[in-house]
């Protein structure tokens, strides 16, 4: 058996059925093969997978990510303040670049520091050499999901030497399909976010609602809160991936409460969602171009920066820019997502208590929610 089919064989024995991945030219054939074969989405950078897979998690998926190793080093907060935070199992199968045989100077330095980024962070993990060492993968897998862990498989070049595995039903390219440029003005902002939210609540209840860490999070509890209400507790720009995952894998209706400031830290996943296209989203993107959680410093969006139109150029056809609570409200209740809603608002926080939830209750809240 080729190192490709044992680790393909392996991982639907132990009923994995989702990917988050991104490409490395040492196992590419693993890459398509993965792609092929499983509910999967193409990242666009690997810190987005881990909110991906989290809310594919919670709504019923046993997710994993096949990435480089170098790409941990994008996902080091997320796992820290995310993954382990809430409980989230994560099987990680990285492409260990930077060996002996390694011909780029730039591999080497991440391949010796991840072992040791993997020690310091608590994460188990697995250094897959040759044929034999894949059975480390088959005696350990299950146990990522039974103990709700994360745990990683450094799967060295070697292994796939001499293999002469072949991807089967690798699909073609799409067309480009080109999209007109988005010129609704910008409207002036009428209310802050909580007076939005509480004008919105309606439009929000009975759907699973991904919040935006800190303050909003505060308001949102205070406004609306629901069994059906992930509250993102400390992982800055990955609401909305969190919210893509429980799309890809539910047939629930999903709304990301997203922030300009925490939208310009991982914009990218526009990229994603345009690519995977969940009719099932929605994206409010609550911007009052400011950092409200650290005291209204300024974003870009204030003076320079159109989150509509990056939304555009990335690729997301249906936009509605507004300042009236009407017409997000009716925006929520639309069924053509992916969308997102550009929802231009005044700088302001509201005097509100703290969650009283642990991320435990959230998760566990979420997740009966999402999978009934």
């Amino acid at each position: 058996m080729t190192p490709e089919g044992k680790i393909l064989e392996i991982v639907k024995r132990r009923r994995v059925d989702f990917f988050g991945a991104l490409p490395c030219d040492r196992n590419k054939k693993l890459y398509d093969a993965v792609l092929a074969g499983f509910r999967s989405v193409e990242l666009s950078r690997e810190e987005e997978g881990v909110g991906i897979c989290a809310g594919a998690l919670m709504a019923g998926a046993r997710p994993a990510m096949l990435i480089q190793n170098s790409g941990l080093g994008n996902m080091v907060n997320a796992l820290a303040s995310m993954s382990k935070l809430y409980s989230f199992a994560l099987p990680i199968f990285m492409s260990w670049r930077g060996m002996e045989s390694e011909t780029i100077p730039a591999q080497k330095w991440m391949g010796e520091y991840v072992p040791k980024i993997m020690k310091t962070m608590d994460i188990p993990y697995h250094e897959i050499r040759n044929l034999d060492d894949i059975d480390q993968i088959d005696e350990t897998l299950d146990s990522v999901y039974e103990h709700n862990t994360i745990r990683g498989y450094l799967m060295e070049p070697a292994v796939w030497k001499g293999s002469d595995f072949e991807p089967e039903g690798v699909s073609a390219t799409p067309a480009f399909k080109e999209l007109d440029n988005f010129d609704t003005p910008l409207p002036e902002p009428e209310l802050t976010r909580f007076e939005l939210l509480e004008k919105i609540s309606e439009a929000l209840e009975g759907k699973a609602v991904a919040c935006n860490l800190g303050i909003p999070c505060k308001e949102l509890y205070k406004v609306c809160h629901q069994p059906s209400n992930f509250y993102m507790l400390g992982s800055m720009g990955m609401v909305t991936p969190v919210a893509l995952g429980m799309a890809l894998c539910s047939d629930k209706k999903v709304i990301s409460i997203d922030g300009d400031g925490s939208m310009l830290m991982n914009p990218s996943t526009l990229a994603t969602i345009a690519r995977t296209a969940p009719k099932n989203l929605s994206v409010l993107c609550v911007d009052n171009g400011a950092y409200g959680s650290t005291g209204n410093q300024l974003t870009a969006t204030s003076s320079w920066t159109d989150l509509a139109k990056v939304a555009r150029g990335f690729g997301v056809e249906n936009i509605v820019r507004t300042a009236d609570p009407d017409e997000v409200a009716s925006a929520l209740d639309r069924d053509d997502g992916p969308l997102f809603i550009h929802a231009v608002c005044k700088a302001g926080n509201a005097n509100v208590p703290n969650l009283t939830l642990t991320p435990e209750e959230i998760r566990t809240s979420v997740e009966r929610f999402l999978r009934e």
